[in-house]
């Protein structure tokens, strides 16, 4: 029988396997609004205490990730990886002073040793980093990539791929979990199909507006070896975060 773990959402469990399968990669897309980030958070917390949680984010502040997961009484005791915040401090900030000296007209040398403080700092590859913060982890553990976008946008598209790829084989032969938020729709179609053929499960969340009122979906895209999962749910917020429940 498979041993599975949950993925922390009342309803979407059923959905899937019982849970998800250990060793399994879950890949998250929706619109900006849809819900991935609280769904990364929920699927987190639902390891703590049990599992080794790493926790990594391209689009917050630690503050941030720790206060929404108190306002929904969840554990925040895990390993997070703040590659946004080392990305600004790294590069994005040294880019700000650079174009401040440039405009205060500062001089040629001064802006040319600055540009070159920065290449060094370019050096730093944080798919790199990542690989290397997910092959400290100790069995048993769960992971969330929250997002993928970010890599997408920094790197070679084929380097990003060969990283998850990296990831999922370090977990399927350890027996963690993988959880990788992204956006919907906007990469083309052979990245696309790259990375859903590397999510053993793939769910889609989807905000719908109508006159009377906002409805949350979430669809079940892939189950691998398992194409007779399809199920649409409706996603409802509670004071515990998401519940999915059957479409009526």
């Amino acid at each position: 029988m498979v041993e599975t773990v949950s993925v922390g959402i009342e309803g979407l469990n059923e959905a899937l396997l019982k849970g998800l399968p250990k060793g399994y990669t879950l890949l998250v897309s929706g619109e900006p609004g849809s819900g991935t980030e609280l769904f990364a958070k929920q699927f987190a917390t639902a390891g703590i205490g049990k599992e080794n949680v790493l926790y990594i984010t391209t689009t917050e502040r630690t503050e941030d990730i720790i206060n929404t997961m108190h306002e929904f009484g969840w554990k925040s005791d895990m390993q997070i990886v703040n590659i946004a915040t080392m990305y600004y401090e790294e590069i994005l900030a040294k880019e700000l002073e650079i174009s401040k000296y440039r405009q205060e007209g500062i001089g040629v040398n001064d802006v040319k040793n600055i540009t070159l403080d920065e290449s060094k700092m370019r050096a730093t590859n944080f798919l790199t980093l990542a690989n290397y913060r997910v092959s400290r982890l100790k069995p048993p553990f769960r992971i969330v990539i929250d997002s993928i976008d970010f890599f997408m946008e920094i790197y070679d598209r084929s380097d990003v791929l060969s990283t998850m790829r990296l990831i999922k084989a370090h977990s399927q032969h350890h027996g963690g979990v993988v959880c990788i938020t992204m956006l919907k729709d906007v990469y083309d179609r052979a990245t696309q199909s790259g990375l859903e053929e590397i999510a053993d499960c793939v769910v889609e969340l989807q905000k719908e507006k109508t006159q009377l009122e906002t409805q949350l979906k979430l669809f079940v895209k892939k189950v691998r070896n398992h194409p007779e999962k399809g199920e649409t749910l409706l996603l409802e917020i509670g004071d515990k975060g998401f519940v999915a429940k059957p479409m009526k």
